[in-house]
């Protein structure tokens, strides 16, 4: 049996965990399963397989984070000679360097979850500090894996890493999310859907997700949809700065904040489109998970990850002005990365945005079509299928 250690910096929110808890439920019985967690006090949300094993708690100032980054490399060390991993898998930046760092005779994987050239921008210090990481030891591990081919692309561009990339998008228990979205609603969240035409987006309410556009949007898709309702799933550092903005817009009554669902899926399923207004993403778990609940979706086409779901054709570097319709899904165009957080006009991209909405919402035979395909298309992600590739790259 085959000794596997899962290393990630966490275990309590966010797509990573969630991918790889996905992996370890879909792994055959060959593997003996581990669990590194850099942050000793991480909270455990999400499901597993594994015996745990701490390293450290998190420092606060920069000093702090660096004597406590030097400190999980010693420990992990002494974690793989302890335990003869027969393979390391990890999971963003910090965990990544660390693997390749503390490389011994186990086989080192290294996974990466969102285009770095961009989202390093959006980290400040930190963010540069990655950058050379990056350039400087991304060329070492066994296998790198990029979520999305956008994501490979950026890895060979702006990192010049001329090793070979595998692309693996991530994998979704469609069943399991099947069955938690056909849950029936409580009284106050059906009363949450009652006599509304209601779209919804989960994700954190940071600046990467763009949710002032959506907030945006839906005040003028409320002049022509008066019954219209955005339900906004997570929590983050720009809730009261989005609440202000919906309350300036005179929409606080439509907009509904709901903070962490245990299950969003049921209140997926139960809406009639999910739209995402992010600005950069690696893979959008997300899309697929509202394609599992058989709720279109609508997305700006930001790098990356909507436009392999969404467009068959996956022609990564097309650069749309206007919406675009396709089998999978809608795609609008992508974000200039302006916060907009008052009442000027709706830039062209918002615009486009309102138009591609209001079109799905009020064109009942296209709606329907989408919606036909919307369960298959998520079955192309299962885990069944995904974590094989995963398999053959350990």
């Amino acid at each position: 049996m085959k000794k596997i250690a899962f290393l990630l910096p966490d275990f309590q929110e966010g797509g990573m965990p969630k991918v790889a808890s996905n992996i370890m439920s879909g792994l055959d019985g060959n593997y003996h399963q581990h669990l590194i967690l850099l942050d000793k006090n991480s909270e455990i949300r999400y499901e597993h397989n594994s015996e745990i094993l701490p390293v450290c708690a998190k420092g606060q100032s920069k000093l702090e984070k660096i004597q406590v980054y030097i400190k999980r490399i010693k420990i992990v060390k002494q974690l793989k000679k302890k335990h003869q991993f027969d393979v390391v898998i990890s999971f963003g930046v910090a965990a990544n360097i660390i693997n390749i760092l503390t490389k011994q005779n186990d086989k080192t994987v290294c996974t990466e979850h969102n285009v770095k050239s961009i989202e390093n921008k959006t980290w400040g210090f930190f963010g540069k500090v990655y950058d050379v990481l990056i350039k400087r030891f991304y060329s070492k591990p066994d296998h790198l894996v990029a979520i999305s081919n956008v994501m490979k692309e950026d890895f060979i561009e702006n990192y010049n890493i001329k090793n070979d990339i595998d692309v693996i998008y991530n994998p979704h228990k469609i069943s399991d999310i099947v069955e938690r979205s056909n849950e029936e609603l409580s009284d106050s969240e059906k009363q949450l859907f009652s006599n509304k035409t209601t779209i919804i987006n989960a994700g954190r309410l940071t600046y990467a997700k763009g949710h002032w556009h959506l907030i945006r949007v839906v005040a003028e898709l409320k002049k022509e949809i008066p019954n219209i309702q955005l339900l906004i799933l997570g929590q983050g550092e720009m809730e009261k700065e989005l609440k202000d903005l919906a309350s300036q817009l005179n929409i606080a009554d439509a907009v509904v904040f709901m903070g962490f669902q245990s299950n969003p899926y049921k209140l997926i399923r139960h809406s009639y489109a999910f739209v995402m207004s992010s600005m950069f993403e690696g893979f959008p778990n997300v899309l697929i998970e509202s394609l599992a609940c058989e709720t279109p979706i609508i997305s700006a086409d930001c790098k990356s990850g909507p436009r392999e779901i969404i467009d068959e054709a996956k022609d990564i570097h097309k650069k749309i002005t206007e919406y675009e319709v396709h089998k999978g899904g809608v795609l609008t165009p992508a974000f200039d990365g302006e916060v907009i957080l008052d009442t000027r006009d709706l830039t062209s991209s918002e615009e486009q945005m309102k138009l591609a909405i209001s079109k799905l919402l009020k064109n009942k035979e296209l709606y329907n079509d989408i919606q036909s395909r919307c369960a298959a298309k998520a079955s192309e992600y299962d885990v069944s299928k995904i974590v094989k590739l995963y398999e053959n790259t350990f």
